[in-house]
């Protein structure tokens, strides 16, 4: 962990044992508590996959048997706060509209879970999803909830496969009202060397 990320652990576990008479030893469990929580982990270090520059090529569909909207948009990724999160930031169109979004992917270690915020320039909403990893499929799962402009939220469920070094698609799915699933959008990343 870095020297600040120490600082902040221990300025937090001093202020715990500030208020509660904590005792050295409690306070020695603490600060290693936050160091675990904070650590860059395997997990972390996987999602390294997704930083460089990426042609991606999109389809969306707006309902089931709908022909898709189709673009070639671009996304570049880096690592940040230390190797403990991937940004990407993607540019193109959608649905024959300028579109910006950016996605924000870590593994939380306390919820042992992959994390995903997403937010663009359709919309003025937080997406939020929470998925596992299955290193043998080498394919991520996220499930959530996207606002719905005419009311309430829509369950979602993203798949994201790593088909080699430098090709991954993901596909998203929403639900109908009905509760089934259709195919939203897809993408096809290919890594621009």
């Amino acid at each position: 962990m870095t020297r600040t990320g120490s600082a902040f652990a221990f300025i937090i576990a001093f202020s715990l044992s500030g208020l509660a008479q904590v005792s050295e030893q409690d306070q020695a469990k603490a600060m290693e508590a936050y160091m675990k929580a904070g650590a860059v982990t395997a997990e972390h270090k996987a999602l390294e996959y997704f930083a460089g520059r990426w042609k991606v090529e999109s389809k969306m569909w707006t309902a089931p048997g709908a022909p898709p909207t189709e673009s070639v948009n671009t996304n570049e990724g880096r690592m940040i706060l230390g190797g403990r999160y991937a940004l990407l930031d993607y540019k193109g169109e959608m649905m024959g509209q300028p579109f910006e979004g950016l996605q924000i992917s870590g593994y939380d270690n306390l919820a042992k879970a992959y994390t995903t915020f997403w937010i663009d320039n359709s919309s003025t909403s937080f997406y939020l999803l929470k998925g596992t990893y299955d290193a043998a499929k080498k394919t991520y799962t996220f499930t959530g909830r996207w606002a719905d402009p005419l009311g309430g939220d829509t369950p979602v469920r993203m798949v994201v496969r790593i088909v080699s070094p430098d090709v991954y698609e993901s596909e998203t799915y929403m639900a109908l009202p009905d509760g089934k699933e259709f195919l939203n959008m897809s993408d096809r990343s290919v890594r621009v060397k």
